[in-house]
């Protein structure tokens, strides 16, 4: 047993500056500082919200032990080294009183122990990643210097510490109760604990003591006040900067600031610069989901409620509920809003135009569906047009009344066979100039790109009316389409076009669709792409038999005849029933026989098809290219609500490759109004979830998970996970959040609706999402069953991902042998080879072909660590290749070897496995 040095019990000297209104808290952790010097250890959490003066506490306690000669270690955590294996327990370190030899022992026990922390069990964000002889040798550094007298282990920030060092700290306060170190463990208050087993086993300790840290209440303020301006100014203005700042510490001393600054105290309480620069500190430092919900409070105005804000900001209403405690506990609202009338104002400034105007215009939208009164709605849309004139905003012109006069019958055309569409046929891009004018004082509107619906007369004033209705769905104008519809469904000029308009309507905006409606009948569909796309959508018709309806409109459409937009829609549906193999057969053929090439808008639809098609295969580099050929083709202000496909391929395509800020730019791109409320929207805001989750933000992620099956649940589409699997993605948010049951009962049911057969890419997502929340002895069968549906499916993307998870799986279960078989299988997998060009494979010649190796690990987005398990070499071995291999290529850092190493372009894996699934 471990003998420590016996020191007299003795009181401590008062602080010299003890903070004021903390006195009550800075003697708790005093008295837990006396226990220590009498040989009683003991482990202090020290809670606080933003602005609570907790650093300035803690940092006022150190400086007190240090000058009664107790040894103190210091650090704090920091969200950019979380992912830095031992950082806070180094810096601890190096700020101990060490000699030569114990610096040169914890210099080697931290170089240990990162090499630890970067192997096989990092990769789970499991809590044991440290070897026992490992901790036993920090912690006995730690005994030594108790040896020599009382040590405080004091941390800050502890939420953004990493995993690694957060263990170490367990296993020294399990091990010092009855020796004479302290430690006291700052943090944050955030909307969940970054790590619940560190919070919940530190609890569990016997000597644990809790320190939370209250806002200010107002006598204190007046105190303060009163150290600072003076008696009078306190009895004046006290209460008033009370009301002002909740008792925010850092805000009452913002706000003394001013008065500073203005010069007197005579008059009313300033609010200047000072407290609105404290407020945005703090809006800042809070919790990233609080900000959001501060943001949303700025834009709709209190009052909203958590309902309409989690509407706004597609947030589940319970992360509302929590954002606003969290915000009103750190003293910045009061009830549902801010406490200054101008703090909102001031958050807002802080946004991007873009993203400001699509709040504002998607807040409009919200309140116009409420019944909210116009003045409210209308201050929204022009909020929105002052931040940044949408592109996507496009005139339309539509009569206010039917016109009186008898209009002709219009002239049959056999090609006008399906609901009309407000993308031309090669048709109609040739009579272009046929068309009537729009009415006087009307713009003149570009014809747009659809999956589903056809052609109109032209030489019909009815038909051209109904076509600019058509034109007011298509730019997100819902409101005035219905009403512009009921007005021509009234006049009852044309039954037939109404009818293939609703049709049309049935696609784009599902929730319009009757809930009831049985959807068209068999016969209709049987030739018809367009009805097809409609009866699986409402549930109509098997998958499995929409499959060979659609293959049949496209096997067709080879002889001519049909509609291209019955064949888009065709290949929509073999999309939606998870058969993206066998759309892109078709992709090439029907764009070919349909007479695309001639006609710039069906090129950039059957782009966009063909890019959704390559990421669902995993060809990213294909959708990528695709995607963007398809803007290149028709401006982005022409695709209207559509616009959010592509989009949501090129977000997608660009977070599974690593390329995050890409994936950003493309995201935040201000959507057109009503974009939500279609399939686009849906597939949007999927891939945006998956670059949340990919990029560390799994709380967000799962909000956007859960907001996509709410939608699609409401919309009656639940049946179709291929149209966007958001049970998966919400799955492995949960795991990424540390829930494994949650991730695996998720992927249970996805599994459970999906019947016994079919669905192959959507069945292996679901197996090796499974594989991963499940016990360690049922993952290897389930990711060989996973491997096997996706290699089925040709998801090549998946299918690499699912290689890698087994190939480990096999290294985990002792079987080295089947491990390099897989890792065989996996660098064969065509998501791993693509040819390299000239440029490329001449820097690579340089390269050793471990050094290759290496780098095309690297360039596929593998860790250090991953790359040294892969090919059973050590963390140092990597580290040293790739420094020969930055050398060698001229490159600087990982992220850009993707560009210089093709044989990983088209097939990274991410960091974050599993985060990018498609739609």
């Amino acid at each position: 047993m471990a003998t420590y040095l016996s020191l007299p019990s003795a009181p401590i000297d008062p602080p010299r500056a003890r903070p004021t209104g903390r006195e009550t808290e800075f003697g708790r952790l005093v008295e837990g500082l006396e226990r220590c010097t009498a040989g009683v250890g003991g482990v202090t959490a020290l809670h606080g919200s933003v602005g609570s003066g907790r650093t300035e506490l803690l940092y006022n306690f150190t400086d007190l032990a240090a000058r009664q000669g107790v040894q103190v270690l210091l650090g704090t955590g920091s969200p950019l080294e979380r992912e830095f294996p031992l950082g806070l327990a180094r810096q601890l370190f190096q700020s101990a009183d060490l000699d030569q030899s114990e610096a040169e022992s914890a210099e080697r026990l931290l170089a240990q122990g990162v090499a630890e922390g970067s192997g096989p069990a990092a990769a789970d964000g499991g809590p044991g990643q440290l070897t026992q002889r490992t901790l036993e040798g920090l912690f006995g550094l730690v005994r030594r210097l108790a040896g020599r007298g009382p040590v405080l282990v004091a941390v800050d920030d502890r939420q953004d510490a990493d995993p690694q060092s957060l263990e170490f700290l367990l296993y020294l306060v399990r091990r010092t109760r009855n020796a004479p170190v302290l430690t006291v463990l700052g943090s944050r208050e955030t909307m969940t604990p970054p790590n619940p087993f560190f919070e919940v086993e530190l609890a569990r300790q016997p000597h644990h003591r809790q320190v939370r840290l209250e806002l200010l209440p107002v006598a204190v303020v007046a105190e303060l006040f009163r150290e600072r301006l003076g008696n009078g100014a306190a009895d004046r203005l006290a209460a008033e900067a009370h009301a002002l700042t909740g008792g925010n510490p850092l805000l009452v001393h913002a706000l003394m600031d001013d008065q500073e600054r203005a010069g007197g105290t005579a008059g009313g309480l300033v609010v200047g610069e000072g407290y609105r620069r404290g407020l945005m500190h703090c809006l800042h430092r809070i919790d990233p989901l609080a900000l959001r919900c501060a943001r949303g409070v700025a834009v709709l105005g209190p009052g909203a409620g958590p309902e309409l804000l989690a509407e706004l900001l597609l947030l589940v209403p319970d992360s509302v509920t929590r954002a606003l405690y969290l915000l009103n506990a750190a003293g910045l609202f009061r009830g549902d809003g801010f406490r200054h009338p101008t703090a909102g104002g001031d958050l807002l400034a802080a946004v991007r135009p873009s993203e400001l105007a699509a709040l504002h215009r998607r807040a409009g939208e919200l309140l116009r569906r409420r019944g909210a009164a116009e003045q409210a709605v209308a201050e929204q849309f022009r909020a929105a047009e002052g931040h940044l004139r949408s592109p996507w905003a496009v005139p339309v012109a539509v009569p206010a009344e039917p016109a009186d006069e008898a209009v002709p019958d219009p002239v049959p055309d056999p090609i006008d066979a399906a609901p009309a569409s407000p993308f031309p046929s090669d048709q109609e891009e040739q009579q272009a100039q046929e068309i009537p004018p729009l009415p006087a004082g009307a713009d003149r509107i570009e014809c747009v790109p659809s999956l589903p619906g056809t052609v109109t007369d032209r030489a019909s004033t009815v038909r051209h009316e109904l076509r600019s209705i058509r034109y007011l769905y298509w730019h997100g104008r819902v409101t005035e389409g219905q009403d512009a519809l009921a007005r021509f469904e009234q006049a009852g000029a044309d039954q037939d076009g109404a009818a293939r308009l609703r049709s049309w309507l049935a696609y784009w905006y599902p929730g319009l669709r009757d809930g009831g409606s049985a959807g068209p009948d068999r016969t209709a569909y049987r030739a018809d792409g367009l009805r097809l796309l409609e009866a699986l959508l409402a549930g109509t018709v098997e998958p499995a038999e929409a499959v060979l309806r659609a293959e049949a409109v496209l096997r067709a459409g080879g002889l001519g005849g049909v509609p291209t937009d019955s064949l888009t829609a065709a290949l929509t549906v073999l999309l939606y029933t998870d058969r993206a193999d066998r759309a892109a057969r078709w992709c090439d053929q029907v764009a070919e026989r349909s007479g695309a090439r001639g006609n710039p808008t069906l090129q950039a639809m059957f782009s966009a098809l063909r890019a959704e098609t390559a990421l669902r295969l995993g060809d990213l580099r294909t959708a990528d290219e695709q995607a963007r050929a398809a803007f290149a083709q028709v401006r982005p202000e022409s695709w209207g609500v559509a616009v959010g496909l592509p989009l949501s391929t090129l977000a997608t395509a660009r977070t599974a490759r690593g390329r995050h800020q890409d994936a950003v730019h493309y995201l935040e791109l201000a959507a057109p109004e009503g974009m939500e409320l279609t399939p686009a929207g849906l597939h949007h805001r999927y891939a945006r979830a998956g670059h949340l989750l990919a990029t560390g933000r799994a709380e967000e992620a799962l909000a956007d998970y859960r907001g996509c099956g709410e939608l699609m649940a409401r919309w009656g589409v639940d049946h179709l996970p291929a149209l966007a699997p958001w049970r998966i993605g919400a799955a492995r948010a949960q795991l990424a959040l540390g829930r494994p049951h949650a991730a695996a009962h998720l992927a249970d049911q996805q599994l459970a609706r999906l019947g016994p057969a079919g669905h192959a890419r959507i069945r292996g997502l679901a197996l090796r999402t499974r594989a991963a929340a499940g016990e360690r002895a049922e993952r290897t069968p389930l990711l060989e069953r996973a491997v096997g549906l996706l290699e089925e499916a040709g998801a090549e993307h998946e299918l690499a991902q699912a290689l890698a998870e087994l190939s480990e799986a096999h290294g985990t279960d002792g079987d080295p042998g089947r491990a390099r078989e897989t890792d065989r299988r996996l660098r064969g997998t065509p998501a791993l080879s693509v040819v390299p060009d000239t440029e490329a494979t001449s820097a690579l010649e340089g390269l050793s072909e471990a050094e290759r190796r290496v780098a095309e690990l690297a360039a596929r987005g593998l860790s250090n660590r991953e790359v040294a398990r892969k090919l059973y070499v050590t963390v140092s071995t990597v580290e040293q290749h790739l420094t020969r291999v930055y050398r060698k290529l001229g490159v600087r850092r990982r992220a850009d070897l993707a560009q210089v190493v093709p044989a990983a372009g088209a097939g990274e894996l991410t960091g974050a496995r599993g985060t990018t699934g498609v739609a």
